[in-house]
């Protein structure tokens, strides 16, 4: 649904009722430095954000979805180097959280839900995103 993602290579490792796991092979994805590029990192984390809200919002049982996601704000702190393949993780949100969600998004018509993705490379966080989703009708 997304061309980047395509373009990445980005497929999922993981979908449960506790995170969102998604991958893309560094080939596609490095720099100069034969580096996970940067750009590609906080994509990935922030395309794994998106799919957790995206299945939010698809276990919502309406007869036509009309619903838009989109990132209203995102904070990446890079903290080392990735060298090998792209691996974000994207733990869904407490379920307080989610009920607070979408209650606000049946009583307004638009909501925001923050979430932390992270690129994580040999158990170490090599990138922690933090951003911010808003869907509306």
């Amino acid at each position: 649904m997304i061309p980047l993602a395509k373009a990445m290579g980005v497929g999922v490792e993981v979908s449960d009722d506790r995170a969102l796991v998604l991958t893309a092979p560094k080939e596609q994805n490095r720099n100069s430095l034969n580096t996970a590029f940067g750009g590609s990192l906080v994509s990935l984390a922030t395309l794994a954000g998106y799919g957790v809200v995206w299945e939010l919002m698809r276990e919502e049982k309406t007869e036509k979805p009309a619903w838009h996601i989109v990132v209203k704000e995102s904070r990446a702190a890079y903290k080392r180097p990735v060298i090998g393949d792209l691996r974000a993780i994207c733990e869904r949100p407490a379920q307080a959280a989610i009920a607070e969600f979408k209650e606000a998004l049946a009583r307004y018509g638009k909501a925001k839900l923050k979430l932390r993705a992270a690129i994580v490379e040999d158990g170490n966080v090599a990138v922690d995103v933090q951003a911010a989703f808003v869907v509306s009708r």
